[in-house]
């Protein structure tokens, strides 16, 4: 019974050393990228409160930078993870984007590029939304781009640059 316990008890302090070893490679602590689609818990009113989840792409405005190319008339649906629409190479004949369908408030939606897209680029406000300023058979010169933002109090969307 004794050789049984020290063995046991061995067992349990060797299980105990190696348990930070094992967490190690099984559990990442970190993440080294960021999708978007994470969620932050954040509580409201301190310890014991009610808490949110929010979204990391809500905390950063969305996420990195969304590359586009191709010819012909090109269209595309905005995520709401999206922030910076960027067109590469020889431009389309035509691009049409439509705001995200359920955008944030303050969410920044950029188009960008760097070829000169003389090309008709159109910004479509998704359905309940408009936009300030509409953006259609714009011409968006190398290197520059254009930018909007959500306001959720109106429902629309403002051209800040």
């Amino acid at each position: 019974m004794t050789k049984l316990r020290a063995l046991l008890v061995g067992a349990l302090i060797a299980l105990a050393t190696a348990s930070p070893a094992i967490y190690s490679w099984a559990q990442q602590i970190t993440s080294t990228t960021l999708t978007g689609n994470e969620v932050g818990v954040f509580a409201i009113g301190g310890p014991g409160g009610p808490s949110l989840f929010v979204p990391v792409s809500q905390l950063r405005n969305a996420s990195a930078l969304k590359t586009f190319s191709g010819s012909g008339a090109q269209t595309y649906t905005a995520l709401p993870t999206d922030s910076v629409l960027y067109w590469v190479g020889t431009a389309p004949t035509t691009w049409t984007i439509t705001t995200p369908a359920n955008p944030v408030d303050g969410e920044i939606i950029q188009i960008a590029t760097d070829t000169t897209l003389t090309t008709r680029v159109t910004l479509t406000a998704n359905t309940g939304q408009t936009l300030n300023t509409a953006l259609s058979s714009a011409t968006i010169s190398a290197n520059t781009s254009v930018e909007y933002m959500y306001s959720l109090a109106t429902t629309k969307w403002y051209q800040l640059r």
